[in-house]
């Protein structure tokens, strides 16, 4: 076997080794299912002063509080959510800044024994003092990807 050769075969075994890490890290770092249906959102409710609930598309309702109030930064943040009329195998809520990237904040909840769920976080400070929030509850099950968005302000003191 000549050097040129050689370098073929180290050259193919490379391009068959990075499509392989490529396909792998495809499955392994994709988001789990795409959310089927998005309920539309409530804005008559404040989370800033109580429990904000939204119908499902498809039936059932997802209640969300957030607390302690007023709502803090850079402070911990008790998440509880009320699924009713569906059956729920997970639930997370995705934190998203709505005029500013505010980086990635979706805390997975953990089911109690009441068959509610809850969870902690803490929302990062925004440089301009006051920020638009929206928090979409997502909620799956074995058949269904569903989400709810919920908006509300945070002030810095």
């Amino acid at each position: 076997m000549t050097v040129s050769n050689k370098s073929l075969i180290v050259a193919i075994a490379a391009l068959a080794l990075a499509i392989a890490a490529a396909v792998a890290a495809k499955f392994l770092l994709a988001p789990p299912g795409e959310v089927t249906a998005t309920a539309p959102l409530n804005t008559t409710c404040d989370l800033q002063a109580g429990p904000c609930s939204s119908d499902l598309p498809g039936g059932g309702r997802v209640e969300l509080t957030i607390a302690p109030r007023p709502i803090p930064l850079l402070e911990p943040l008790h998440l509880s959510v009320k699924v009713q009329g569906m059956e729920a195998r997970t639930v997370e809520i995705d934190f998203t800044g709505v005029d500013m990237n505010m980086g990635y904040n979706r805390p997975q909840l953990q089911r109690d024994d009441k068959g509610q769920f809850s969870g902690q976080t803490t929302l990062p400070v925004c440089i301009s003092g006051r920020m638009a929030w929206q928090a979409v509850v997502v909620v799956t099950n074995s058949k269904t990807k569903v989400a709810a968005p919920f908006r509300f302000i945070t002030t810095r003191e």
